[in-house]
């Protein structure tokens, strides 16, 4: 297979992963674990980058953190690098779903909003409508159903201009969830209905598995137990089915405490320890306390006091281990912030020069517009170029090349200071932002710089236009308003830039 055929294969194979990530897991895991090997055989980083975020999102269904992390955190950087924003927007909510697990809900609302905030930059729809229904379900862990059921609503609302492909239906899982918890059961119902034809709709099995537990607990509720017992059925044969067992245990204990109430304990006693299995396997240690909490109930209610001590020594474990995992999930939540938090930083600098990188200026041109803006003040901008820095690379190689762009980033980082911002524009390019700055103090500072530069006395005898390295520099300055846009001011600088090299390089040309 050639490069050009292996490519297309992969591309083919990673919109296959996408569709079976609804239904089976396990063969999504196989083929994302075999298409990231070819991709990197062809030296395909754009698709590895892309494999690496989907193994992060197989192996949270399969509720392996610590893989999940592994594999969001690998694929980040490359993402950024190759503008992958649209999965990069995706890793970004895949964190948030992490922070949330640790019970971080403020770091979980910082990725969210990070998603939220390349969703909407790039009209994201899907991701955006995914973003909120994440979000919807943190409050919804906090008691907040107000604030879930609005978060909810604007996943619906967003999920509507894609054709209800992104989300599938699952904010109407979590609004009929919302209201059972409230005890409105008839509207409870009503939205479980919806959300069991859209969910079948999309084949979205590990959702359906959630309608149909919902379904059981409102017909339990409402005394109809041969529906209840029906929908526990359906629920139970599609987490085994999707090898959903975090959610088999759930509904398991759900099914014992129904069967106490229908007075059939032996049926009762087999569903709590076939969930004692799963979750004794599965290190479930808090769903292992339960459980047991409800054996020692259960056989001291019979009489059976012997087994009820036994489950209860099981409960002492348990609560143990729970304590012991309890203080792992803390310092795992720990250095998964530390993690992302070095990620972020390395995401946002020159790794060359050690100053912001491209992406940073513009978060940071953004940040400084509205201020600007806001307060009708002046802001500049200075584009710094490197004269005849090609001619230097040829003749006295890369690696002194790479000292020079050290040497003048260093230079110009301290003229400018902690008053204005410097950034590595790309290649041989550098961009300064000057907050509250007149096109007359801009010029002078670029001056300062061109001067610095100069007095350096880095030897370039292949210039044309000094025996020495020079920097040509362009000058922009404006208040933003809404006739403006961030666009057109970085045309201007650049057309400065241009109208400096025009007339000879080693000089300052500006615009206003």
């Amino acid at each position: 297979m050639d490069a050009k055929k292996a490519m297309e294969h992969i591309d083919k194979k990673i919109a296959e992963i996408a569709e079976l990530r609804k239904s089976d897991l396990k063969a999504a895991l196989n083929i994302a674990h075999e298409t990231l090997e070819l991709s990197k055989e062809v030296n395909y980083p754009e698709a590895e980058s892309i494999l690496l975020q989907q193994l992060g999102v197989i192996y949270a269904y399969l509720n392996n953190t610590a893989k999940s992390i592994e594999y969001t955190l690998a694929a980040i950087p490359l993402l950024e690098l190759y503008n992958q924003e649209y999965y990069l927007c995706y890793a970004y909510c895949a964190l948030g779903c992490m922070f949330s697990n640790y019970s971080y809900y403020e770091t979980a609302f910082d990725y969210f909003n990070k998603s939220n905030y390349i969703a909407k930059k790039y009209q994201f729809t899907d991701r955006l409508s995914i973003s909120y229904n994440n979000i919807g379900e943190i409050y919804k862990l906090l008691s907040n159903y107000d604030k879930a059921l609005y978060y909810y609503q604007k996943s619906y609302e967003e999920d509507q201009k894609t054709g209800f492909k992104s989300c599938m239906g699952t904010y109407f899982v979590n609004m009929a969830d919302v209201y059972y918890l409230l005890g409105d059961h008839a509207k409870a119902k009503e939205f479980a209905e919806t959300a069991l034809e859209k969910v079948k709709e999309f084949n979205f099995e590990r959702a359906l598995c959630e309608v149909y537990r919902i379904f059981a607990l409102i017909y339990w509720k409402l005394e109809n137990p041969e529906k209840a017992m029906e929908y526990f059925f359906k629920a139970i044969d599609v987490a085994d089915k999707t090898m959903a067992y975090d959610l088999k245990i759930d509904l398991l204990i759900y099914y014992h405490q129904f069967m106490m109430e229908q007075n059939n304990h032996d049926v009762a006693v087999k569903a709590l320890t076939e969930a004692y299995e799963y979750a004794s396997s599965e290190n479930y240690h808090e769903k292992s306390i339960l459980i047991c909490h409800h054996f020692t109930m259960f056989y001291e209610k019979t009489g059976d006091f012997e087994s009820a001590r036994n489950y209860y020594k099981l409960y002492i474990m348990h609560n143990q281990e729970q304590s012991k995992e309890r203080l792992k999930q803390i310092r795992d939540g720990i250095e998964l912030r530390i993690k992302t938090e070095y990620i972020r930083q390395q995401s946002e600098v020159d790794v060359l020069t050690g100053i912001p990188n491209r992406r940073k200026f513009n978060e940071k041109l953004e940040d400084e517009w509205k201020l600007a803006a806001k307060n009708s003040r002046p802001l500049s901008l200075i584009m710094i170029d490197i004269d005849c820095f090609k001619e230097f690379n040829d003749n006295y190689g890369h690696p002194e090349g790479d000292k020079c762009l050290v040497a003048i980033a260093k230079l110009m980082n301290d003229i400018l200071s902690n008053k204005y911002f410097l950034s590595r524009y790309g290649g041989d390019e550098f961009m300064a932002i000057l907050p509250d700055t007149t096109l007359d103090q801009a010029k002078n500072v670029a001056e300062s710089i061109r001067k610095a530069v100069m007095d350096a006395k880095i030897c370039h005898k292949f210039s044309t236009v000094s025996f020495y390295v020079t920097v040509t520099q362009g000058v922009a300055t404006l208040i933003p308003d809404e006739t403006k846009s961030i666009n057109d001011f970085i045309r201007m600088v650049d057309n400065a830039l241009y109208d400096a090299k025009r007339k000879g390089r080693n000089m300052v040309s500006c615009l206003i």
